[in-house]
């Protein structure tokens, strides 16, 4: 097959696109220019120039065309305007899991196709199984690196057109074959969390909203103190609250209206047997009463059992058989079926 890699200038995806030469495609790299390094601070040799720069060099290194497509607008349009808008109205967005079912398998998606190939690759670690037609995604052979939890909200039309040549590898093992292949990123250390963000989410989020301080209290009303802004606390957060008090405290609720910071001494109280979620998407069909569904609230925790599943109106009510603790508005809850990725939501 033609086939596009999607090369970030990292190791993974550097040696998607060796195995795939080595398997005998007719391989090209196409790098996504995302946003500009001078608007986020970055210098010319770091951030989006930089990936650009190491996927030019390995592809240069195999012997493939490589490719430069500009979807700084729709990012900024779809993706960064809502991570600003979450923040605002005191929720902690993910925005990977907004930008790929959009931009790297929507824009960018659409223009990598345009060049003539048949498949996308990129470097994620999960599996993608064809079964009677469908297109379903299971977790990764390296459960410490499995990224399953970032793409709950592609379709299948997506995945039809698309590879995952690593899924059966470990990280090390990755390393391991790109220095076997003298790739010049076989050392280079894996990216940070949010693509866009220089230092620290505090320094953007100040460019694009104004921090309000107010109070700090307790669950039963008791003022203790004063946040710099509710932008800077997320749910169960227990340091970096700044407050002298007797025992540990923690982040109970951002109430945006009244712009206090809700606080417990109880970690207990943090637990809940049961949220809703928006922009619900299933990636194969709805799973029905019999089925044993798990789901993960966050990318670094274990999906938990589902006791049971209400659609309503607007949302879908998720019912836990355990409580868990620290639900958190703006994040993915992601459901499973064992090793089988089902969908997702936005929890609200």
């Amino acid at each position: 097959m033609k086939i596009a890699i999607a090369m970030s200038g990292g190791v993974d995806s550097s040696v998607a696109a060796a195995l795939l030469q080595k398997e005998g495609h007719d391989v090209i790299g196409v790098t996504m220019r995302h946003f500009d390094n001078a608007r986020y601070g970055f210098a010319e040799n770091e951030g989006i120039q930089q990936a650009i720069t190491d996927a030019a060099k390995v592809c240069d290194k195999l012997g493939i065309p490589h490719h430069v497509i500009n979807t700084s607008e729709d990012f900024y349009r779809i993706v960064e305007t809502n991570f600003i808008e979450e923040y605002k109205n005191g929720r902690t967005p993910n925005p990977c899991t907004l930008c790929n079912p959009t931009i790297k398998w929507g824009v960018f998606h659409d223009q990598v196709l345009k060049l003539g190939v048949e498949k996308m690759a990129t470097g994620h670690y999960v599996k993608l199984i064809e079964k009677n037609g469908k297109f379903l995604i299971y977790t990764a052979a390296d459960s410490n690196k499995d990224q399953s939890y970032y793409l709950w909200a592609l379709n299948q039309k997506q995945l039809s057109k698309t590879l995952f040549p690593i899924s059966h590898l470990t990280k090390p093992e990755v390393r391991r074959i790109a220095a076997e292949f003298d790739l010049p990123v076989h050392e280079k250390t894996d990216s940070q969390e949010i693509c866009f963000i220089k230092d620290h989410y505090e320094d953007y989020l100040k460019k694009h909203l104004e921090f309000k301080p107010g109070n700090i209290v307790l669950s039963d009303g008791k003022i203790i103190g004063k946040h710099r802004g509710l932008q800077l606390y997320t749910i169960g957060q227990r340091k970096g609250l700044n407050t002298p008090w007797s025992s540990a405290l923690f982040v109970l609720k951002l109430d945006v209206e009244k712009n206090e910071l809700v606080v417990t001494e109880n970690p207990d109280d943090l637990l809940v047997s049961e949220f809703h979620l928006n922009k619900v998407n299933w990636i194969d069909e709805i799973p029905g009463e019999e089925d044993k569904i798990s789901v993960q609230i966050r990318y670094n925790s274990n999906p938990v059992p589902v006791q049971k599943l209400e659609y309503c109106e607007e949302s879908l009510k998720v019912i836990l058989k355990n409580a868990v603790r620290a639900v958190t508005p703006g994040q993915s809850a992601v459901f499973y079926r064992g090793d089988l990725l089902l969908g997702g939501g936005v929890i609200v």
